[in-house]
């Protein structure tokens, strides 16, 4: 029990960290988003099309959250957008780290550690 939730605890911080520099991070912010809006379907706004579009078969919800980070003119306010559309979705996402390290932590206290000496024992037996 220990093991998976140590691993779920540090697969949850890193994804999280990685979440947060793919768009959070102004410039980078941009290509990401329009991306993801590009895998559920909808087009991206630009000079000729002023508006996000999603086709068929949903894309709306990721629309609309990710759609404010891959506008050209609001790259730098990416850490902005980034916890106004993201809040909840990130506040879950600290719960559960929260959880699997506190349950790593309390499953990690019964187990005795295996001490190892820090020099082996040379010495001749008599």
């Amino acid at each position: 029990m220990h093991a998976v939730c140590k691993t779920l605890f540090l697969a949850l911080l890193v994804s999280l960290v990685l979440f947060a520099i793919a768009f959070g991070t102004p410039v980078l912010s941009m290509f990401t988003s329009a991306k993801v809006l590009q895998w559920v379907g909808c087009t991206s706004a630009g000079f000729d099309n002023p508006a996000i579009r999603c086709g068929y078969g949903g894309g709306g919800v990721v629309g609309e959250r990710f759609g404010p980070l891959s506008y050209w003119f609001t790259t730098l306010l990416a850490p902005y957008f980034l916890v106004r559309h993201f809040w909840d979705v990130m506040l879950g996402w600290l719960a559960l780290i929260l959880l699997f390290g506190g349950l790593a932590t309390v499953s990690g206290k019964g187990k005795p550690a295996l001490k190892r000496p820090a020099w082996p024992d040379t010495r001749p037996e008599t």
